[in-house]
């Protein structure tokens, strides 16, 4: 009676660890696309080709330096909608809100998978004793799970980004 158990037991561990497995292959691919947009797609909007509101594609262009790396978008702010804010909220939109959530409470879909959990921007105690240098030096080099923006991303996005990030701790 007891070899049944043991294979229960047995059977039991498999299907843990084969979970675990698909859990973290599916962690791993939501981190591996964390704000890499898809060959040929230039943004979220150009695929609603002919829709409202859409928006002619981002112009990119390889960085000759480095001919493996991903594409740099050359669009000025002004043809992508107007203000640094727009764009802020923009880059926000493709690139952090994965695992920093729509309103920067932290809570994106790819945190539940985290430790640490990504920074809640509406945490006023820590947030007033980051300086916008100290932002940017995490926005630039990344830290942690977060990836490092730099090269990516333009000097006016990510400082698009760091005014959108201000604005969302403003709130409350």
């Amino acid at each position: 009676m007891r070899e049944p158990r043991s294979r229960d037991a047995s059977t039991r561990r498999w299907f843990r660890l084969a979970r675990l497995a698909l859990a973290g292959l599916t962690l791993g691919a939501a981190l591996a696309g964390c704000g890499q947009s898809k060959s040929g797609s230039g943004t979220a909007a150009s695929s609603n080709a002919g829709g409202a509101g859409a928006t002619p594609p981002v112009a990119t262009a390889a960085r000759p330096e480095s001919a493996g790396a991903p594409a740099v978008e050359t669009t000025p702010p002004a043809e992508r909608g107007g203000s640094a804010t727009d764009l802020g909220a923009q880059v926000f939109a493709k690139r952090c809100v994965l695992c920093h959530g729509v309103d920067g409470h932290g809570d994106g879909i790819a945190s539940k998978g985290l430790n640490p959990k990504p920074r809640n921007f509406h945490d006023q105690a820590y947030m007033k004793t980051r300086t916008d240098a100290q932002l940017l030096e995490v926005i630039h080099k990344g830290k942690g799970a977060m990836p490092r923006w730099e090269g990516q991303l333009s000097e006016a996005e990510i400082h698009a980004v760091l005014a959108h990030v201000r604005a969302l701790s403003a709130r409350q």
